[in-house]
């Protein structure tokens, strides 16, 4: 039974924040709509058969499902937390959803702040190793040593943080990303990520300590997901709308032109085209597949010149590599196979090679189905458009401005309200998949 309800904010004193879980269990597309202050409908989401994703709200805001080939209505909804399921035969059943607190295990201890780097936190529960904690702050110091003041102050503003995902842990386990595992369909958080971007609306990156450390790594031996991911948060957060215009143009221009090959990942969106050309830039990756064969700064800047301005905008272009004082080598994918060691034993001046010394430890390691062929790169987009239909969680609150991305209800205000009983630490929820 559907329920209308009159739209309302979070200052008004008549609504309080809530969650649904859409779930399609037709045949056919649906489309997710919020019924914005003049009644008019924006898309949120849109939902293959057989998928389900979470939606954050509040209860007097109304929610309308349509059929995507034909807009015929599914049904609309306001109300407390609910799941929405859309009927094999039409028609739309809500009933009542309890949202249901993540409990960490005991043995994983305390998450809390463990380091910072320039005023960028780095998050982590106690069993991951202080240096798994030391290398991220280097290399999120390292990326940003040179980067222009306002870049910085948006990042720290816009309470971008780093949360590391321990070896014997999921992605869905950081309290920022818990929310995604309500959603059901397409892909697998906890079985295709090994770290998430940061948006404006959770500015939280992720990455695997096993991907830090350079041990035991069973998904990304070739490249660093840290530089891959916090590149994402820097276009998202650090750069101002007319930088991340001009990334979609230059995206736009490489892909008419052919710079690299279309079906490269580097080539998925602009996005991804400025997470890849981050890595290169930093040469933390050796990987040729998905960047079109653009794996250091000088192929980048022969490649792609646009692309190599704009990372100098952002980053600076200084001495920093990544191998400089990355913990290992990075290990193509067959095993018996290493990077160029004159790719990777430089030195950056003033950096020791051996800034971090091993660690014993005894924290049991993932088993990994197969290595980087059989794990999907999914990313975090980078924009608050970002997802496909059945690839998105659209978890953006609609506010009083009525705009996606740009209402005050993406704000820490109404976050705090769900903080203690769904995520933990994070400032806000809502984050979208590549």
């Amino acid at each position: 039974m559907a329920v209308k309800g009159s739209v309302s904010t979070h200052e008004d004193g008549k609504t309080e924040a809530c969650w649904h879980r859409i779930s399609n269990k037709s045949k056919r597309s649906i489309r997710g709509l919020w019924v914005d202050f003049n009644g008019d409908e924006a898309e949120y989401f849109q939902l293959e058969a057989g998928h389900a994703t979470p939606q954050m709200t509040y209860t007097t805001h109304l929610w309308r499902l349509r059929y995507k080939d034909t807009g015929e209505l599914v049904g609309e909804y306001a109300g407390p937390s609910a799941e929405l399921e859309v009927q094999p035969s039409g028609g739309l059943s809500v009933r009542s959803w309890s949202v249901a607190s993540p409990q960490p295990k005991p043995e994983w201890g305390e998450y809390r702040k463990r380091g910072s780097a320039l005023g960028i936190e780095i998050w982590a529960y106690d069993c991951v190793l202080p240096r798994a904690v030391r290398i991220a702050e280097q290399v999120v110091g390292r990326m940003l040593e040179l980067s222009p003041p306002e870049v910085v102050r948006r990042l720290v503003a816009g309470g971008a943080k780093v949360a590391i995902i321990g070896r014997h842990q999921v992605t869905t386990d950081i309290p920022a990303h818990s929310f995604m595992r309500w959603a059901e369909g397409g892909r697998d958080t906890d079985t295709t990520t090994r770290g998430l971007g940061g948006t404006g609306q959770n500015p939280v990156t992720s990455c695997g300590e096993e991907n830090l450390i350079m041990q035991d790594d069973k998904w990304y031996t070739s490249e660093n997901i840290l530089v891959h991911e916090f590149g994402h948060t820097v276009m998202n957060i650090g750069l101002s709308a007319e930088d991340r215009a001009a990334i979609k143009q230059l995206y736009d221009a490489a892909y008419r032109a052919g710079l690299y090959d279309r079906e490269a990942y580097i080539m998925e969106n602009e996005d991804e085209y400025w997470a890849e050309g981050t890595q290169a830039w930093f040469h933390a990756t050796i990987r040729t597949d998905v960047t079109g064969g653009v794996t250091t700064r000088d192929k980048l800047k022969a490649r792609d010149p646009g692309l190599a301005a704009m990372m100098a905008r952002a980053y600076g272009d200084g001495p920093w590599r990544y191998p400089h004082d990355s913990p290992g080598q990075f290990r193509e994918r067959s095993p018996s196979r290493t990077a160029d060691p004159a790719a990777s034993s430089a030195t950056a001046p003033g950096v020791s090679a051996s800034v971090f010394p091993e660690e014993p430890s005894s924290v049991p390691t993932l088993s990994a189905p197969g290595v980087e062929d059989g794990m999907e790169r999914s990313r975090l987009a980078a924009s608050a458009a970002g997802g496909g239909a059945g690839g998105c969680l659209g978890t953006c609150m609609p506010g009083a401005s009525g705009g996606r991305g740009a209402s005050p209800g993406c704000g820490t205000a109404v976050w705090a309200t769900l903080r203690d009983a769904i995520v933990g630490q994070a400032a806000h929820p809502m984050s979208k998949l590549s």
